[in-house]
């Protein structure tokens, strides 16, 4: 055990010694300037830390977001266009298979076959290009599922909107429609969806990258935890909710560029 000295000698050093509103003035002044302190178990500087990791994570969540939107939109929109029917029927038993699994059960799996099995990928954990294939596509996975399921439900009733008729009767391909037309009309829930992903992938993969040894800002707040290290833990609360707060500002200036009822309606209302 420390004696008394030390502790009151590290109390002081950590700042922990002066009044509470004086230490959170002082912790928000250094965050402000981009200083979040540093480890309470080695002295890293928590700054370079969180932001070497989370540059990790900004990778795997790009990769997996763009997989898996990419997969889901032409997925969604001709599962709903052919409702019922054998492509429906397969697209919707993938979605409720991989929603029924989850991502780190999907992550072993992916393993044992490509990596171990297949030995056509090896697992490096050094966030490579190669070890980004095996995570990347576990989250993809479940993003496009979860997304399939939201654009099939939403484009199938856009169908049956009297406007679509009109197209056809113009003699404008189904294609055109489909994903032109119809697709754009239901285009702002799926950017709230692919934002709500974007930010859940950075701050709610830590299993995915433990499982892959990815080097991400997930497995260094699990680590975090695990040794006490609350300064990491607090630096990483912070830099998620900024995150978020940034994402959803730049959603809501979104839906005016797909949907320009939305840029109508506030000029409206500021009008009014």
């Amino acid at each position: 055990m420390p004696s008394e000295e030390a502790v009151q000698e590290k109390r002081k050093e950590m700042g922990l010694d002066r009044p509470f509103l004086e230490q959170y003035g002082s912790w928000l002044w250094s965050f402000v300037h981009g200083d979040l302190g540093v480890s309470m178990i080695d002295g890293r500087n928590v700054s370079d830390e969180v932001t070497k990791a989370l540059g990790k994570s900004a990778v795997l969540a790009v990769t997996s977001l763009a997989a898996g939107v990419a997969a889901a939109l032409p997925l969604g929109v001709m599962s709903a266009a052919r409702k019922e029917k054998m492509f429906d029927r397969i697209t919707c038993f993938f979605v409720f298979i991989r929603l029924c699994m989850p991502s780190f059960l999907v992550g072993i799996g992916f393993l044992y076959l490509f990596a171990y099995r297949l030995k056509l990928i090896s697992i490096s954990g050094s966030g490579g290009a190669s070890a980004l294939i095996l995570p990347a596509a576990t989250l993809a996975t479940g993003i496009c599922a979860r997304m399939i399921r939201q654009i099939r439900t939403l484009i199938y009733e856009e169908i049956k909107h009297p406007y679509v008729d009109g197209l056809r009767s113009r003699g404008i391909r189904e294609t055109q429609i489909l994903f032109v037309h119809i697709l754009r009309n239901a285009m702002l829930p799926i950017i709230t969806m692919i934002a709500l992903s974007f930010g859940e992938l950075l701050g709610g993969t830590a299993i995915t990258e433990i499982i892959f040894s990815w080097p991400g800002i997930g497995r260094l707040v699990m680590t975090a935890i695990e040794e006490h290290d609350y300064t990491i833990i607090q630096g990483f609360v912070v830099v998620i909710a900024l995150i978020f707060f940034v994402i959803y500002g730049l959603t809501e200036l979104s839906y005016s560029l797909f949907d320009p009822r939305v840029k109508k309606q506030k000029e409206s209302s500021r009008n009014g």
